[in-house]
């Protein structure tokens, strides 16, 4: 008995769904159609903003000074390394001074204070950490970011500048034109069990050189967008209501129509609005990005 009621359950509810299919197909393919419909009118009026180039990052091979002996008189200074390294700029290609910056005197010294710690001598440390890290980490927003390392027992400041200067790598970041600022550290303590000296030298180019983004326009573009969205839906929903002539939220015929035509008015202009404000957006963007190609 109970074998014979479930097959009657199971052929009502075969006879309803075959009863219900085009139904059930019709709303499906409505609702496919609508989604492609908004899909396709977002994207008329809704661009996405352009994405910021990536920063760039220059790291020569490290300088190691081979079989020169500790000289105890010897005391590597962070000023004359600066000043010796803007000789150098003047003298071969007219550049202008680098600025030292306490940001990347404190990224510098980091770097330092790690390779001692870690005995180490690269540009990336056994935990993975390299400059570009050291200076995010004491908040320099950069374009360009550069590092020269060298290790040894250097007469003076001039002769540990003048090595930089014989090495092509380290070399170029010394005299590159788009570096504007500089952070220097340099130490004397024990590697791989010697008394020797390390330096450490940072260049920069900061983000502050190029025109700002208005993020906050960015912030009303996305709200924006957001309401839309929501309108959107909202007016295809009073459409349907008003093709079918039913009453909707208290209204009849004649005041949905009216409340209809209000709303398309509201959206029109919040389109038109938003696309102003993305077309700003995307000119600062611009601006930016070619500032950071010049710069880099």
């Amino acid at each position: 008995m109970k074998i014979f009621h479930h097959i009657l359950i199971f052929i009502f509810i075969a006879c309803t769904l075959f009863l219900v299919r085009d139904d059930v197909k019709m709303v499906v393919g409505k609702i496919s159609l609508y989604i492609s419909k908004s899909e396709n009118s977002k994207h008329d009026y809704i661009k996405n903003v352009e994405k910021v180039l990536p920063e760039m990052v220059d790291t020569p091979g490290p300088l190691r000074a081979i079989g020169n002996i500790l000289d105890n008189n010897t005391k590597l200074s962070k000023i004359n390394i600066i000043k010796f390294t803007n000789t150098a700029r003047n003298e071969n290609e007219s550049l202008p001074p680098l600025t030292e910056n306490l940001k990347l005197d404190l990224s510098a010294e980091k770097k330092l204070q790690d390779m001692f710690d870690k005995q180490y001598f690269e540009h990336i440390s056994p935990s993975g950490v390299g400059v570009s890290d050291l200076g995010n980490k004491v908040g320099y927003e950069y374009i360009l970011l550069g590092e020269n390392l060298a290790l040894g027992n250097f007469k003076d400041d001039q002769a540990l500048v003048d090595a930089w200067m014989a090495s092509p790598g380290h070399r170029a970041n010394i005299l590159n034109s788009h570096y504007t600022e500089i952070g220097v550290a340099v130490g004397r303590g024990k590697f791989n069990g010697n008394d020797t000296w390390l330096a450490v030298q940072h260049f920069g180019t900061s983000r502050s050189i190029c025109p700002s983004i208005d993020e906050v326009l960015h912030g009303v573009i996305d709200v924006n967008q957001s309401n839309i969205e929501k309108m959107s839906s909202d007016l295809a929903i009073r459409k349907s209501m008003i093709d079918k002539k039913a009453i909707y939220e208290g209204s009849t015929y004649s005041e949905q129509v009216a409340i209809y035509n209000n709303l398309v008015n509201t959206y029109n202009k919040l389109i038109s609005d938003t696309k102003l404000k993305i077309n700003n957006y995307n000119d600062q963007i611009k601006t930016f990005n070619l500032c950071l190609t010049k710069n880099q």
